[in-house]
């Protein structure tokens, strides 16, 4: 009922009426035909569903934000329900031409491990909250497989799927650089960390790792018709690599290393490229950030702590703990405490804590179907070269967020940005392998 209330004040507010008829415009012209306005509403489905409002037991509410950024932030939640039914709606008009293959074997696996947890919340549980997180997942599931995975008819569509994720990273970007420049403590209150609209700093470093891949594909993408827009990536690709070290995030910077190696793993000379590009964006960006008392060259400061070895390590006892809870309890996990079932920091330990085998099984099949698709798109970038940029950005992004989900849980969530771009990544994989069979096929003929 508390939703349903939020979602009507909402739609009642001045906003609200906005974003609706704008919304039920994009919702009544995207097709086929017009496939950049459904992709541009996963866009924005992507960025409200990374709004949240930080709080602990020190601090209940977060500062507020500017306008219209505080009302969205508010509202994030009910925004995202609106925006995936309506994709939900889009994806009931998608005419399938040639694909056969519309779920990857990994996702897959990821139901299996969310219907453990649904069962698991439905025996010693909430029951209302066990139903609602299966329904929102089942939803947007079928929403992937059916709106996205089923656009996926031609490279066009793949670039404009790739170019959906970088939007979630351009609206991100564009959207906490108006907030720093009117009011940067209102995104950095935490230790002075950067959480921009999302709920925590780790949150902000995840969306901003998982976007760069996407970034870097528009970057290197050959550009014939607007070739200023190289620019604009290498300018975007800067303030996600400044808000990444801004957020103090070690996981954030692993992901974001290890997603830029892959990127870049035969092709070192357009690393120089990019780095050369962004040395000259750099020029204009941090005087920029010079706002308040506070210049530029000290934006950083307040991570230098945790940057030079100070900060603490939280994570060891959090998996020694899962560790121990699935050692004690090695078939269904710890016993049940509280109304719900709750993951900290790690997706791969602590779905064996919580779920024992009965989750980590379907878990780890996740985990190996996920590399298996990587392995045979790294094949692919060898064989046909001019497929490269294609397999490159679905590897890095993918790895990276396997990567990242060893000290998150943002596997195990249901609505996050996080896990729709690890869907998003799934179906664009799984869209260049099935060219790949066809292709073949082709051929044999």
């Amino acid at each position: 009922m508390d939703f349903i209330n939020k979602l009507l004040d909402f739609i009642l507010t001045p906003m609200g009426l906005i974003i609706s008829v704008g919304g039920l415009y994009v919702v009544l012209q995207a097709s086929q035909k017009r496939p950049v306005l459904s992709w541009f509403l996963v866009a924005i489905f992507g960025f409200a569903a990374s709004l949240s409002k930080f709080s602990n037991e020190f601090i209940k509410e977060p500062p507020p934000l500017v306008f219209p950024l505080q009302e969205l932030r508010e509202f994030g939640r009910p925004l995202s329900i609106i925006l995936l039914l309506s994709l939900g709606f889009i994806a009931l008009s998608t005419k399938n031409y040639w694909r056969k293959k519309l779920l990857p074997k990994p996702i897959f696996y990821l139901v299996l491990v969310q219907i453990s947890i649904f069962l698991k919340n439905l025996l010693y549980g909430e029951l209302a909250f066990a139903f609602l997180s299966a329904i929102t997942f089942a939803g947007l599931v079928l929403m992937i497989i059916y709106g996205p995975s089923q656009w996926l008819q031609d490279d066009h569509n793949f670039d404009l799927g790739v170019w959906a994720i970088a939007m979630v990273g351009m609206i991100f970007s564009v959207a906490n650089f108006y907030q720093v420049l009117i009011n940067r403590y209102a995104v950095t209150f935490v230790h002075g960390w950067f959480l921009g609209t999302t709920g925590n700093p780790q949150h902000a470093a995840i969306l901003i790792s998982a976007t760069i891949p996407a970034l870097l594909f528009l970057f290197f993408r050959k550009e014939t018709k607007y070739p200023w827009l190289k620019w604009l990536w290498a300018f975007l690709i800067g303030l996600q690599i400044l808000g990444l070290l801004m957020t103090a995030s070690r996981t954030g910077v692993v992901m974001a290393a290890v997603a830029v190696l892959i990127f870049f793993r035969h092709r070192a000379s357009n690393l120089l490229q990019l780095a050369l590009a962004l040395s000259v964006m750099s020029v204009f960006i941090l005087p920029m950030l010079g706002t308040g008392d506070t210049d530029s060259a000290g934006i950083l400061d307040a991570t230098y702590s945790k940057w030079d070895g100070g900060g603490s390590n939280t994570r060891e006892g959090v998996f020694n703990s899962y560790w121990r809870s699935f050692v004690d309890n090695p078939l269904l996990g710890s016993p049940f405490a509280g109304d719900r079932l709750q993951f900290g920091e790690s997706s791969w330990l602590g779905v064996l804590g919580g779920l024992g085998l009965v989750g980590g099984l379907p878990m780890f099949m996740f985990a190996w179907s996920s590399l298996q698709m990587i392995l045979r798109l790294d094949y692919l970038s060898k064989s046909n070269p001019e497929k490269y940029l294609q397999c490159s950005v679905v590897m890095s992004g993918l790895l990276s967020l396997l990567i990242g989900g060893v000290s998150e849980a943002y596997l195990l969530g249901n609505l996050t940005f996080a896990i729709i771009a690890v869907l998003l990544y799934l179906v664009l994989g799984n869209y260049l392998l099935e060219v790949l069979q066809r292709d073949k096929r082709l051929l044999e003929i």
